[in-house]
C-alpha cells in the first residue's frame, strides 16, 4: 500500500522533464490511430529497441496489439496543438492531420522532429498500462536542423533555453 495518492504520484513524476511524442499505429483494416505520449524511452542499441507504455483504456491499444507495429513521432516545439489534439478522445484524430505511411505501415506525422518505426517484439501487461517493446526498423530525422523539441515539465509545455 502506498503512502501517497495517484495525484501526488502524477505530480511527482511531472518533475521529470520529457520530450513529447505521438505514437501511431493502424488497425488491420488500415485505419490510423494515435495518442500523445511521453512514456517513451530507448532500451537497447543492439538491437535498436524502444519501449512505450499505453494506457489500458486507450483506443489505440487494441489496434497496436493486433498490428504489432508503431511509429514514435517525436514532436517539434511548434507542434503543441497537434499534441493537444492527440491527447483527447476523438474517433478520428487524423481527420485534419497531414501524415504519410511509413515503410511498415505506421503513420508518420508531417513536421515531426524525428520518426521511429518499430515492429513489436514483446508486450507486457503491467498496472494500468501495457508495455510494448519495439525493434526500430526505420528512422527519419527532421529536415530542419534548427528545429527544437516539444518538452513537457510539471504539467505544462516547456522550451529549452538558448545555450550561452
Amino acid at each position: 500500500m502506498s503512502s501517497f495518492s495517484a495525484d501526488e504520484f502524477r505530480k511527482a513524476c511531472g518533475a521529470w522533464a520529457s520530450g513529447v511524442s505521438i505514437v501511431t499505429t493502424r488497425d488491420t483494416d488500415g485505419k490510423p490511430y494515435g495518442l500523445t505520449m511521453n512514456a517513451v524511452t530507448s532500451l537497447s542499441l543492439d538491437p535498436p529497441l524502444f519501449v512505450i507504455c499505453v494506457d489500458n483504456k486507450s483506443e489505440t491499444l487494441e489496434p497496436m496489439k493486433r498490428s504489432r507495429l508503431f511509429a514514435i513521432n517525436i514532436l517539434a516545439s511548434d507542434q503543441q496543438a497537434l499534441s493537444n489534439g492527440f491527447a483527447k478522445k476523438n474517433p478520428d484524430k487524423f481527420a485534419e492531420v497531414s501524415f504519410e505511411w511509413g515503410i511498415i505501415g505506421a503513420p508518420l506525422l508531417t513536421g515531426r522532429l524525428l520518426g521511429l518505426e518499430a515492429e513489436v517484439t514483446a508486450i507486457y501487461p503491467e498496472g494500468d498500462h501495457h508495455i510494448f517493446v519495439g525493434k526500430i526498423v526505420s528512422l527519419t530525422p527532421s529536415t530542419d536542423p534548427a528545429a527544437a523539441p516539444l518538452l513537457y515539465y510539471r504539467g505544462r509545455y516547456a522550451a529549452l533555453e538558448a545555450a550561452g
